[in-house]
């Protein structure tokens, strides 16, 4: 096996990693001490918080990786699916709640098992512009059936324009690699 260079697949978190120690020390030489201190205090609120529901996400998405087959998700979900396969995959994104910290983690580990990137951006597009959840508990208590409705009616076409232009265009895009230990157990 090839040597990779150890920081391969990590260069996004490298990125935010650098950018929260550069804003640390900015923060710390603007504003002093206190102010440093009393935003790691918020941050630690916000870590308290997230935590639970980051590994909430990550038990669910570790459960159904072993409950649905891989063969399933890829004849489903993957470049030969069609439209069939977005629409699948829209519709999917569109009815799931849950945040970022559930949607994200279940994204990965659909493209995993042999959905393409057309399906991957159909279901998060699907989730972020039709969210049937928000749908149901803001908008039409909020705003009502009509204007919620029509919100709803005029993003029902952006998951699956979005997926067949990703098909079209980026077909070799794929997702990142698993980790070892993860290969090593499938």
């Amino acid at each position: 096996m090839a040597n990779k260079p150890f920081f391969r697949g990590y260069g996004p978190a490298l990125y935010v990693w650098s950018l929260a120690i550069g804003l640390g020390i900015l923060c710390l030489w603007l504003k002093g001490e206190a102010a440093f201190v009393r935003a790691l205090w918020v941050d630690l609120g916000i870590l308290e918080t997230m935590t639970p529901r980051i590994l909430m996400g990550m038990l669910l998405v570790g459960f159904l990786t072993v409950l649905i087959p891989k063969e399933s998700i890829a004849r489903a979900l993957g470049a030969g699916s069609g439209i069939k396969g977005l629409a699948i995959a829209a519709g999917a994104g569109a009815l799931l709640p849950g945040g970022p910290w559930v949607i994200m983690p279940l994204m990965l580990t659909v493209a995993r098992s042999g959905a393409d990137a057309g399906a991957c951006v159909a279901f998060a597009i699907g989730w972020g512009t039709i969210g049937l959840n928000r749908f149901l508990v803001w908008e039409m208590p909020f705003f009502g059936l009509e204007m919620g409705g029509l919100r709803v009616l005029a993003a029902l076409p952006l998951p699956i324009i979005s997926g067949m232009l990703i098909r079209r265009y980026f077909p070799l895009i794929g997702p990142p690699e698993a980790p070892k230990a993860e290969r090593e157990a499938g």
